[in-house]
């Protein structure tokens, strides 16, 4: 029984200390302090009103479809302004037009979103391949928490 103790003592010892390691070398990790700068900058540029703009324009969007079904098949498709202009009756735009245009300004505002903040994700990427998620997370929570 004290046996079983000292090794479960024993794992939990050895999951915290390599927990800690992973830690402090995360934090020190010129990959990680460019993630972080660059997350902060993204932040910093981004103003809430763009992002609660593109979640309404999402909105607004989906909604002018008829069915979820279609929804689903809009997203799928290869090429979305055909997709709308062969099936503007599975949607309420008024013509094809509208919904083609209605898309179109959807589209770039997202991308204008997406490359503001490209390089932070495409330093996210390599993180992955280096560090857990929730690492990743928990490290720069904390460390903007300190700031």
């Amino acid at each position: 029984m004290i046996m079983m103790k000292n090794i479960i003592y024993l794992i939990f010892l050895v999951i915290s200390t390599s927990g800690f390691a992973q830690t402090s070398t995360i934090v020190n990790d010129e990959l990680f302090l460019k993630y972080e700068k660059e997350y902060l900058n993204y932040l910093i540029e981004t103003d809430p009103k763009e992002l609660q703009i593109l979640d309404q324009a999402e909105i607004s969007f989906y909604k002018m479809f008829n069915d979820v079904k279609d929804i689903k098949k809009f997203r799928k498709s290869k090429d979305q302004e055909k997709w709308l202009q062969k099936n503007i009756t599975k949607t309420k735009f008024a013509n094809v037009n509208e919904a083609q245009k209605t898309y179109s300004d959807l589209v770039v505002l997202k991308e204008k979103l997406h490359n503001r903040g490209a390089l932070s994700l495409d330093l996210l990427d390599q993180l992955l391949k280096k560090y857990e998620p929730e690492l990743i997370w928990e490290t720069l929570k904390t460390r903007i928490k300190s700031k």
